[in-house]
């Protein structure tokens, strides 16, 4: 008989969407639903991310963070690769072909996502400040830039475009 610990994640209490997917924790969501694992969700006010209890499980106070049995972690890309790593489905069987997706997985948050999130803080945040105007072709060409080789990666064969950095 195995027992199935309960996986509980959290979520902003509030958000344009009542906590259902806007922030981080849609990509956690997601990962387990991918997987067939159920889950609970715990809402959190933004004052009691900045509590003892929460900091404990995420000691920058954010969303989302995830607990099972003893285990709580907190970042949702290691949240993400700890669900990968535990239940088929999300990361390939192949070593090379998985590597190649642990890549990716890196990629979208460390270099993909940064100039997106700082478009969205420009464009929301910043917008009505007098250097606005001079700032946003800035960021947008680093939004612009961060994708340019996205479609030559994707659509090159397995392995080539390493090859091909050394050919040059």
């Amino acid at each position: 008989m195995s027992i199935t610990m309960t996986i509980t994640i959290t979520a902003f209490e509030r958000s344009p969407d009542g906590g259902m997917g806007l922030a981080r924790d849609t990509r956690v969501r997601w990962a387990l639903e991918e997987v067939g694992q159920p889950y609970e969700v715990r809402f959190v006010s933004f004052r009691a991310m900045k509590e003892p209890a929460h900091l404990a499980l995420h000691p920058f106070g954010q969303i989302p963070t995830y607990e099972e049995d003893d285990l709580g972690l907190f970042e949702t890309g290691a949240i993400v690769f700890h669900i990968a790593e535990r239940h088929a489905g999300l990361l390939p069987d192949d070593a090379n072909a998985r590597a190649r997706a642990i890549t990716w997985m890196f990629a979208a948050l460390s270099t993909v996502e940064p100039p997106i999130l700082e478009l969205g803080t420009a464009r929301l945040l910043e917008g009505d400040k007098s250097w606005s105007a001079q700032r946003m072709p800035l960021v947008e060409d680093r939004v612009r830039t961060g994708w340019a080789n996205f479609p030559f990666a994707l659509a090159m064969p397995t392995g080539s475009m390493a090859r091909s950095a050394r050919a040059t």
